[in-house]
């Protein structure tokens, strides 16, 4: 276990892919919230609402997800693939890929991904605070295979991207907490 009190939670000792720590974890989560910090100041003081007010949950979630890629790219042996390619990170040493997601559902099962894939997942839960900025939750991470999904498509009139989702058994089985914020310290999301 290692305490965090930058970011007010503990990490957990669990089994990481070879070329990613828990030390580059917490250091990619700080960058985040820095990076949403200045931006947030920045809007702030032109008079605009923060970033969380500005764009939909879906688009934040997605720039928290990619500035995490980004900063991993940065600080471990992950490198990153091109935005539409699968995994998100790569270790070229290896060959091992981790597909990074983030949400502020608090049933990060069902948000996992827009497809049926194998592989190494690492998930970061967040709330927004008074700032706008994301405060990370819960961090999971395991490894998937196409059988722990299930299809949800989209409807006939629906113009949204067709999703999958993790099925909850699955979730529980494999998924791991790396990191959770200290009780008591949980703020409401948007």
């Amino acid at each position: 276990m290692k305490v965090s009190t930058v970011l007010n939670g503990i990490f957990y000792e669990v089994t990481l892919p070879e070329g990613l720590t828990i030390e580059q974890l917490e250091e990619a989560m700080k960058t985040v919230t820095d990076v949403f910090d200045v931006i947030n100041d920045g809007l702030i003081k032109r008079g605009m609402p923060p970033l969380s007010r500005l764009i939909r949950v879906n688009q934040y979630s997605g720039m928290v997800s990619d500035l995490i890629t980004r900063a991993l790219d940065k600080l471990s042996d992950f490198k990153r693939t091109r935005n539409t390619d699968y995994p998100d990170l790569k270790n070229p040493r290896t060959s091992v890929g981790i597909e990074v997601k983030a949400t502020i559902s608090e049933q990060p099962w069902s948000t996992v991904g827009h497809n049926v894939t194998r592989g190494w997942f690492l998930v970061f839960e967040f709330d927004v605070n008074e700032k706008g900025s994301p405060i990370f939750r819960r961090v999971w991470i395991g490894e998937l295979t196409e059988e722990d999904f299930i299809w949800r498509g989209r409807g006939p009139t629906s113009k949204r991207t067709p999703t999958a989702s993790v099925k909850r058994e699955s979730w529980e089985k494999k998924m791991k907490i790396v990191f959770e914020r200290a009780a008591g310290d949980m703020e409401k999301s948007y």
